[in-house]
């Protein structure tokens, strides 16, 4: 059974998969051994003798598996290029096995027992594949999430780096050999900006239009190669990047690393000073685009400006992303941020203060960066109660971003006693005070100011106090209030001390870990 490509469905009845890169196989699994056909329904055992284990993993049951062949890269995820070191080898080495590790990753069950199950609902379907409990060495029973929104897994993916996500219809029988609706593909494409760094002649020689871009990104040492572009081009446009080019020549390259010889024979190179915009399918664990299209020159903006993206991984394992990982990333993907936590305007206002550093203090930008991926990944959380360790580390990275944008006008100070680390707070209650101490208090008087915050045990209590010595304005914590209440009860909360003139003073009383 074949996807139908479109956009994720939106109405109900549907189940999510990501799409695992990889060649399609069915596993004829028995007690005499295992028979792997590929979509050209030839026999390819041979080449993934790792997949022997399978009669042992199903204890030697009769069973039809669907699933996909994968070979992951440094960063865990499937890497059909890696794939293709193994899939023309009809007895890989030893060495080459081990070089080149393959894994099963399974996503339906066609037969049980010689009982066919073709016309189970695929959600049924689902259900007898994980009761087989075949997960282990080399085979991978992927998450699917049912009765969720199909976005959330479409986000998932384009934040770990994979290539899409497969809806299925729970009710859909399994068609063999068709290609159904009741099984849609959206495939993920990301955009890059890049520079040009040389280009490839078509066949008629140097003085060509090009035939290929080879592109990279700047970084601290100099511009990184990042791949050649060979498609997406209009006539008119091969035209006007040929006579652009043809104007900024050079002798060598201009990439600190080497591009591929066969590239790098032809092309020939140019002075970095061309900025353009690529599509392309996964960020490569080398630092190289996969698959990448070319979608125009951008215009009055200068080189240094690009940044390669930041791609989540869970971590090189031999199956992949952690499924735990995945599972929790989908349940939070819909959480939006409320306006009420967490103002729109930080997050314009921390985004713009990392642009304008990207300019002038490079090193420094990045690490912002990084702190404001931590504060939107701990922010976008989907949870009800948090704990004032976890609230602490977060607001320390509102706090520095604040303080890229206000400079000496923001002094900190910050008192903590260890004991009152674990207790617990409502999401996002913390943040909500100390911006309203940054917000009300310090960003409305020329010369700035402190924000103090300390937390201390009071008896079997957690007392968590943040002050500012700005104007004394009316804060607008009612939310806050009413979230600590219905946590704990009435005889916890907040109360407001305000002076005009000589600041603002929040107690948050909590009950003690």
């Amino acid at each position: 059974m074949l996807a139908s490509q479109g956009p994720v469905p939106q109405d109900l009845g549907w189940a999510f998969e990501f799409t695992w890169d990889g060649v399609r196989s069915l596993a004829d699994v028995g007690p005499a051994g295992v028979r792997l056909v590929g979509g050209d329904r030839r026999a390819i055992a041979t080449r993934y003798p790792e997949l022997d284990a399978l009669p042992a993993l199903t204890r030697r049951r009769r069973i039809l598996l669907d699933g996909k062949i994968v070979a992951l890269d440094a960063c865990g995820r499937p890497s059909f290029s890696r794939l293709q070191q193994r899939m023309n080898l009809q007895r890989p080495s030893s060495r080459v096995l081990r070089r080149v590790p393959v894994a099963y990753y399974v996503f339906d069950l066609l037969r049980l027992d010689d009982h066919p199950t073709l016309e189970l609902p695929y959600r049924r379907r689902r259900e007898l594949l994980e009761e087989l409990d075949l997960a282990g060495g080399p085979v991978v029973v992927p998450p699917y999430f049912p009765d969720v929104d199909g976005q959330a897994v479409l986000d998932t993916a384009l934040e770990y780096g994979l290539s899409g996500v497969v809806a299925k219809r729970v009710n859909s029988s399994y068609q063999p050999g068709r290609r159904s609706r009741s099984w849609v593909a959206t495939a993920l494409r990301r955009s890059q900006e890049v520079v040009v760094g040389g280009w490839v002649p078509g066949r008629t020689g140097a003085g060509s239009t090009p035939a290929s871009l080879l592109v990279g990104v700047p970084t601290e040492r100099g511009l990184r190669y990042a791949g050649q572009v060979g498609t997406g081009f209009t006539d008119a446009g091969r035209r006007e990047l040929g006579d652009r080019l043809s104007s900024m020549a050079r002798p060598t390259s201009p990439f600190i690393d080497d591009a591929p010889q066969r590239a790098a024979r032809d092309a020939q190179w140019v002075a970095p000073e061309l900025l353009g915009e690529v599509s392309y399918r996964q960020w490569t664990a080398h630092g190289r685009l996969g698959h990448p299209t070319w979608l125009g020159l951008r215009r009055g903006k200068h080189p240094a400006a690009v940044q390669a993206p930041v791609v989540l991984h869970a971590g090189p394992t031999r199956q992949g992303a952690d499924e735990r990982k995945l599972r929790e990333a989908v349940r939070r993907a819909p959480a939006e941020v409320d306006a009420h936590r967490v103002s729109p305007h930080f997050l314009y206002n921390a985004l713009t203060t990392i642009a304008a550093l990207i300019r002038t203090d490079p090193p420094r930008a990045r690490e912002l960066l990084a702190e404001f991926a931590g504060f939107t990944r701990y922010t976008f959380r989907s949870t009800e109660l948090t704990t004032l360790a976890g609230e602490l580390e977060n607001v320390e990275r509102y706090l520095v971003l604040e303080q890229a944008r206000l400079d000496e006008r923001l002094q900190v100070t910050l008192r903590t006693d260890a004991a009152v680390l674990p207790v617990a707070l409502p999401f996002l209650a913390l943040q909500q005070v100390v911006a309203n101490a940054v917000g009300n208090g310090i960003e409305e008087v020329p010369a700035g100011g402190t924000v103090a915050i300390s937390a201390v045990e009071m008896g079997s209590d957690c007392l968590i106090t943040v002050t500012d010595d700005g104007p004394g304005g009316e804060p607008d914590l009612g939310d806050v209030d009413k979230r600590v209440r219905a946590a704990f009860g009435d005889g916890y909360g907040l109360i407001v001390d305000r002076a005009a003139d000589t600041g603002t003073t929040v107690r948050l009383r909590v009950p003690g870990a």
